[in-house]
């Protein structure tokens, strides 16, 4: 298995931070705080708050590619998220947790899913025959679950991710972003809204596969593999 080592997942960060959470610090700051601790281009709390989850989460997903892909497993990975996201991360919200999100075609109030529920999702994910099919599969269904508080996209990608990285070679999927256009964003954020709102999953995805999947960007100076 190749020797992974957080900031190889640079993009994930960055671009996960950018779109979902409107993180300010840059693309090459953002590397160079998860390389580093650098805070250079850091520039406020709430941006580092976000990093510090994102990486903590980042280097459970390295640390743990040994682990099956289950419900507790999405539970664990929010659990990551303990500055940004939920007052308790990793909890389930139950059905009196009301959550919504509103898009430009409505509001997006899904039914709270218990370990089962989601445990159908990943099931049904993992069932395609594909890895690309199945790590978008767990985005899009997971993210339009919101089956946590808080942190529902971003734990979304980082179990996504979670199966890409375990490939050989390691792959990532991200969030599209340009920090001098922000219409790739736009366009990703508008799809999304259509597959939690009108069951149109097939744009988010094809956006994805043609744009999303790269392979990992080593930075690390020790690499192996087994």
């Amino acid at each position: 298995m190749t020797d992974l080592v957080v900031a190889d997942l640079a993009a994930v960060v960055y671009s996960s931070g950018k779109v979902f959470d409107g993180l300010s610090t840059g693309r090459l700051d953002t590397e160079n705080f998860l390389r580093s601790g650098d805070l250079t281009g850091v520039t406020s709390r709430s941006d580092l708050a976000l990093l510090e989850d994102l990486r903590d989460a980042s280097q459970f997903i390295i640390d743990t590619r040994d682990r099956s892909i289950d419900a507790a497993y999405v539970r664990d990975v929010n659990a990551q998220l303990t500055r940004s996201a939920a007052l308790h991360p990793g909890r389930f919200r139950r059905d009196d947790d009301r959550i919504g999100v509103s898009t430009p075609f409505g509001r997006h109030e899904p039914a709270a899913p218990d370990l089962v529920g989601v445990q159908r999702i990943v099931d049904r994910a993992l069932a395609e025959a594909d890895t690309s099919e199945q790590a978008l599969d767990l985005f899009v269904h997971l993210a339009k679950a919101q089956p946590f508080m808080d942190g529902n996209k971003r734990t979304a990608i980082l179990v996504a991710n979670a199966l890409v990285i375990r490939e050989q070679p390691p792959r990532t999927l991200t969030v599209p972003v340009d920090e001098q256009d922000p219409t790739a964003a736009r366009r990703f954020t508008e799809l999304l809204a259509r597959a939690y709102v009108f069951d149109e999953h097939d744009g988010i995805k094809h956006l994805l596969r043609e744009q999303g999947f790269a392979p990992v960007a080593l930075h690390g100076s020790n690499r192996s593999s087994s």
